[in-house]
């Protein structure tokens, strides 16, 4: 029957390791792929070995079409909670994949294996990119995930819907629900929710009482706003979003609202460039002095064959007169041109009158 759920003739996932190791898995055939409702798959695998930046696709074909990618990070093993602190703050994905990294330091891949300092560049690469996101004003965080539950905090009566449960009536209007966001601009007010995090990349999931909203009634404006559209198989009837929601409740039930959504800024060609070269210098200074870096540490004048090669503290070196020199070609060039100004976030403008932002819930 028309508009009847139906699952794809073939899934596969595809994972990409940050050794460069590409794994696939395929439905039906792969015992790690399980499909436990109609478009529902499910892919279980052991936790990875090998810690680092882990990239997917996942392909349907056949008698319905459609992909998705991301990305994962998989953290060495630790000891206690604390050893996790380099993972706090920071962009939420690494500037730079491991491969980049062996790449740019003149390493062959296929020597990946041993311990974290000697071959696991992926805790460089990190650390190079959480060091340029603060010099760099902190504006190129990655791809980031969040999930909200959007709702307003006036109470102006109410209204009950099909399944019986109420929702707040803040400033409905008869045609439309009254959000600080709604946009006039047009025949009538379009209806919509101001989402954190610039710029949103896409909306991956919505949920009103627990079911998956048709991602055709909605779409993402000036990378920022959940706006609600008409449904293309009822034109005449206007789709609002809640105003109001059992915030107590899990997403799952009756009665409430959520938005879950990808956001964040991907640094520049030359960002990436300059995390893999200061990760590479990161990795020769853990490498216990090895191979040689191009800034040794504590050299503070050496003459060889009439080339001299002086060095002060980070603080001085760092920034000379205004301009960043670290003496790294790639990163200087990268933060002299993304924050020549020395910035330390991204100019935000706040206001107690201005459209607030939906909620997240939980930790």
């Amino acid at each position: 029957m028309a508009g009847a759920e139906t699952n794809p003739t073939t899934v596969v996932y595809s994972i990409l390791g940050p050794d460069g190791t590409l794994t696939t898995y395929t439905f039906p055939g792969d015992p790690e792929i399980t499909n436990p409702g109609v478009g529902q798959f499910v892919l279980s695998l052991e936790p990875p070995t090998f810690p680092g930046l882990y990239q997917y696709d996942v392909d349907a074909t056949g008698t319905v079409v459609a992909s998705r990618s991301g990305t994962f990070m998989v953290l060495a093993n630790v000891s206690s909670p604390s050893d996790l602190a380099w993972a706090v703050g920071g962009p939420c994905t690494p500037w730079v994949s491991s491969q980049s990294v062996w790449s740019c330091c003149g390493q062959p891949t296929t020597t990946i294996n041993g311990d974290v300092c000697n071959v696991d560049v992926s805790t460089e690469a990190m650390a190079a990119s959480q060091v340029l996101f603060e010099l760099s004003g902190r504006r190129f965080a990655g791809a980031c995930e969040k999930t909200v539950r959007p709702c307003s905090k006036s109470w102006c009566g109410f209204q009950v819907l099909s399944r019986g449960h109420i929702v707040d009536n803040f400033g409905w209007y008869g045609s439309y629900w009254g959000w600080p966001n709604s946009h006039s601009c047009g025949c009538s007010p379009l209806d919509r929710i101001l989402l954190s995090g610039y710029p949103v990349r896409e909306v991956t999931e919505v949920l009103i009482d627990g079911d998956v909203v048709d991602p055709a009634t909605y779409r993402l404006d000036e990378r920022r706003y959940l706006t609600r559209v008409r449904d293309p198989l009822e034109p005449d009837n206007v789709l609002l979003w809640p105003s109001c929601q059992a915030m107590d409740l899990p997403d799952t039930e009756d009665g409430t609202f959520s938005v879950t959504y990808r956001y964040g800024m991907d640094p520049p060609l030359i960002g990436t460039l300059a995390a893999a070269e200061l990760a590479c210098e990161l990795y020769k200074a853990c490498n216990g002095g090895g191979v040689d870096c191009m800034l040794p540490s504590g050299t503070t004048r050496v003459i060889r064959q009439g080339v001299v090669v002086e060095r002060l503290a980070f603080a001085a070196w760092g920034l000379q007169e205004g301009i960043w020199r670290t003496g790294l070609t790639r990163v200087d060039t990268f933060l002299n041109a993304f924050n020549p100004e020395r910035l330390s976030r991204r100019p935000s403008v706040w206001s107690p009158d201005g459209p607030r932002y939906a909620r997240p819930v939980g930790s």
